[in-house]
């Protein structure tokens, strides 16, 4: 059975961790997409939080996933290739349709549906070292599903040397593009993962809830339909508790700056 778990943070509660381990390098096969879409589909309602990684601790820098089991989908028929898709999309969608800010752990590689997986994410840190790509015009088919996403991150042309040439960038090109937030070197890469964790999880959670409802609208509805969809997330901030207070604590932290600047201005 695939060995996909789901913990959440002993010490923060609104913060949960997804791990993947169903092979030596994380091939993916229809039943070990399930195994991971289950478990984003349990992530907890109070959690804002949720990273993403291959099993093992951070510090290894194992990469997250090499692509689909080409020793399996070998000889696949049309009909078999439909069900991997369809399951690789659920699992992608079900990635992007939790309410909690997604940090995904590229380490050391993330390739093909991995990377496409990681796509669906809202932060990816990968190394400076890093194999991160599209190779499956190599291997007999087309880039899909949320590959669709790449020009919006790295440009179309960047998006078209990923997906026509199939060459990996490496984890600094990769982070230049945009394609992943951060490609420290390996020795900080769990630093430069926790970093980005530590502050999401420091955010009110249910504020933090409700921008990422918000964010996915902006990423899947057009413009108008995105700017009226967002309006009932921020009015729902509203009722939170915890919304006048971050409002109370910003204003004494900053606002005095921001008056001083402006009284220096004039």
């Amino acid at each position: 059975m695939p060995d996909v778990t789901l913990e959440r943070d002993p010490d923060r509660p609104h913060v949960a961790h997804l791990r993947v381990d169903v092979d030596e390098m994380n091939r993916l096969t229809a039943p070990r997409l399930d195994a991971i879409r289950d478990r984003v589909a349990a992530v907890p309602d109070g959690v804002s939080v949720l990273t993403v990684a291959a099993a093992g601790p951070l510090a290894d820098a194992r990469g997250l996933a090499a692509g689909l089991d080409l020793r399996a989908a070998v000889e696949f028929s049309v009909a078999d290739a439909r069900e991997l898709f369809e399951t690789l999309h659920e699992t992608m969608t079900a990635l992007r349709a939790v309410d909690a800010a997604t940090v995904c752990c590229c380490g050391g590689y993330t390739i093909g549906a991995g990377l496409e997986l990681a796509l669906a994410a809202d932060f990816r840190v990968a190394t400076a070292e890093a194999a991160l790509g599209l190779p499956e015009v190599d291997v007999g088919i087309p880039t899909v599903l949320y590959g669709s996403l790449l020009p919006l991150f790295v440009g179309y042309g960047d998006a078209a040397e990923l997906v026509f040439l199939g060459d990996p960038f490496p984890g600094t090109r990769a982070a230049e593009a945009g394609l992943v937030h951060e490609a420290p070197p390996a020795d900080d890469y769990a630093e430069t993962v926790a970093s980005y964790v530590d502050a999401l999880a420091a955010k009110s959670p249910p504020v933090l809830r409700h921008q990422k409802r918000v964010v996915r609208t902006w990423r899947s509805n057009g413009l108008e339909a995105a700017a009226r969809g967002s309006v009932g997330q921020g009015l729902a901030c509203f009722a939170e508790p915890d919304r006048e207070e971050a409002m109370r604590a910003f204003l004494e932290d900053r606002e005095p700056v921001w008056a001083h600047e402006r009284a220096d201005d004039d």
